[in-house]
């Protein structure tokens, strides 16, 4: 049996699929700076984590949720990360039967890091595409970020 050919340019041609392209693209070459230091071995799928992490903490269920995975899709990545010392579990204020993981100071200092080693890259990128278009580039996606989060 064989497999229906998609065409580059209609790839191309959707405005979804480039995003999703220039997103993996540069994840993948963040990722790969953060692995070349002394950092943990942090893997794709740890990177999912850290947007939704924050130093007042969240129940793994709703971390999960966010991530559109199971509790046990994120459970082993959350015990890599307690195991670095990056976040810690606390019992959970609301609820004292729950816990939440929250952001350590080791934890908020990756994620300083690796939002360095982002503006590193952006700053090539400037290099090459120049101030104008990295800045049209920035407005138009916080824009499109705001369109698609009125939408739910």
């Amino acid at each position: 049996m064989s497999r229906p050919a998609v065409p580059e340019a209609l790839l191309q041609a959707s405005l979804g699929q480039v995003l999703f392209r220039a997103a993996r693209l540069y994840n993948e070459a963040a990722l790969r700076r953060v692995q070349a230091g002394a950092a943990p071995k942090l893997r794709f799928a740890h990177t999912q984590l850290f947007p939704h992490l924050s130093t007042s903490g969240i129940r793994s269920s709703a971390l999960a949720k966010r991530l559109g995975v199971s509790k046990q899709a994120v459970g082993p990545l959350l015990e890599d990360l307690v195991d670095w010392g990056m976040v810690e579990r606390v019992p959970d204020p609301s609820d004292r039967r729950a816990s939440m993981v929250r952001l350590t100071p080791r934890g908020g200092e990756a994620i300083l890091h690796g939002l360095t080693v982002l503006g590193q890259i952006e700053a090539e990128l400037r290099g090459e595409l120049g101030d104008g278009e990295m800045n049209r580039l920035h407005d138009t996606l916080s824009r499109l970020t705001v369109l698609l989060g009125d939408r739910g």
